[in-house]
């Protein structure tokens, strides 16, 4: 795009007390302010919005058309004479980047509607079905997931958990401070099961079981120095979704409460670097929308639409930026309303007190939460207590029906298809 020189001067919003040493002119003020309601204007529903944003970030890593699936499909899981194999699949870096990524990585973004990222301490885990047992066995050495087998579930475990007040009035400690959560407090960023595994013999809970057990903590224990003693993850889209998978797991997953603070659905990119870039190019720093902070995404948007806001108050005796500031106030407004406010679950690795290898001098260990024990716990929930809503769907128990891999490439196709996982 051609530069435009003419800006006005430094302006503040006595509203906000906010200074800017640039603003917009007026057609730069309408193309910005244009791009940004385009962006959100074709989604009436959160649903809409997050489905609008996957489909976008499939296309822009090649994942939407032509895609192979390289591990085995069309699996049996018939009766319970299978095992699991949890593969320690490595370190995903922040971003997407050029680099290139691994096979199940790729799988792992065709099948959550999240746009998954790595980060600090981010740590990969993969589950499949094994025919060489019948128990669980988890495999420490990093290695490339083996392309024979089916792939059942993803965990991405880190430390970037967020104070909320759910989780300190839990804990009983006003205000958690970043080397305490770096050293006790392990996230599940990302637990998912593969479709339709998940949906239809209860999958997700299997591998929420899985991403608390003690020898995944033990595992990040040995590879960070950490003291592990608590888990916890949220739901994914808290009021999008009517359940969630950690429900009726109490015995190893607690929900605590949900989120003091509501989670507003963000531009995401590419059309915010190219915003922000557009910005850059005429001389409106990028300075002004990133922060330092432990929700650095939130307050870049929040940065953002205070600025457009900022060049339409400057520009507002122009009829068409006034007719164009109000309607960017009432989407801003729309915006706002259509939030997340996710629940929070803990887990105390069966222990009685979160607290209880924090403060004994001796480690306490409760077996009940080792993977085997975990293994055969959901076994007996699903296949012979049949258990978490299984009684509507035994008939999947001992079906011969193929589990085949479902795609959000391919179902982001229908129009109908509006779910979130």
């Amino acid at each position: 795009m051609v530069l435009n020189p003419n800006y006005i001067g430094a302006v503040q919003n006595s509203d906000e007390l906010r200074t800017y040493n640039r603003v917009l002119d007026k057609a730069d003020t309408i193309f910005a302010v244009n791009y940004f309601l385009g962006y959100f204007s074709n989604s009436g529903k959160a649903v809409d919005l997050i489905k609008a944003q996957k489909i976008i970030d499939l296309k822009e890593k090649n994942l939407w058309d032509n895609y192979h699936i390289p591990f085995k499909n069309d699996e049996v899981i018939q009766a319970r004479d299978f095992g699991v194999n949890v593969y320690f699949a490595g370190f995903p870096k922040q971003g997407k980047g050029k680099r290139k990524q691994k096979d199940y990585v790729k799988l792992l973004d065709l099948t959550t509607s999240h746009i998954p990222y790595g980060g600090f301490r981010c740590t990969d885990f993969v589950l499949t079905l094994s025919r060489t047992h019948t128990t669980i066995k988890f495999i420490k050495e990093a290695q490339d997931i083996p392309t024979d087998e089916f792939v059942l579930g993803f965990i991405r475990l880190d430390s970037g958990v967020l104070s909320n007040k759910s989780l300190c009035q839990y804990l009983g400690i006003d205000k958690l401070s970043p080397d305490f959560i770096n050293a006790h407090i392990l996230n599940s960023k990302i637990t998912v099961p593969s479709q339709p595994f998940g949906r239809r013999i209860r999958g997700g809970k299997l591998v929420a079981l899985v991403a608390q057990s003690n020898e995944l903590r033990d595992f990040f224990n040995e590879q960070f120095k950490t003291n592990i003693v608590l888990f916890y993850t949220m739901s994914l889209y808290g009021s999008t979704k009517k359940s969630s998978m950690y429900d009726q797991l109490d015995r190893h997953i607690k929900f605590i409460g949900t989120t003091e603070s509501r989670h507003p659905l963000r531009m995401k990119n590419p059309q915010k670097s190219n915003l922000i870039n557009w910005l850059d190019q005429r001389g409106i720093s990028r300075s002004n929308f990133i922060k330092g902070s432990s929700s650095q995404e939130d307050k870049l948007f929040k940065n953002l639409i205070h600025f457009l806001d900022n060049c339409l108050l400057v520009n507002r005796a122009d009829p068409t930026v006034n007719k164009l500031r109000q309607q960017f106030k009432a989407e801003v407004k729309r915006i706002g309303e259509r939030i997340e406010r996710k629940r929070v679950y803990v887990g105390t690795y069966g222990l009685d007190h979160w607290d209880d290898n924090l403060i004994n001098s001796g480690r306490v260990v409760n077996e009940d939460n080792n993977l085997e024990a975990l293994f055969s716990y959901w076994k007996r929930k699903v296949y012979q207590q049949k258990d978490w809503g299984m009684r509507k769907n035994k008939h999947y128990l001992t079906s011969n029906k193929l589990y085949s891999y479902e795609l959000l490439n391919e179902q982001f196709r229908d129009p109908s298809f509006n779910h979130v996982r």
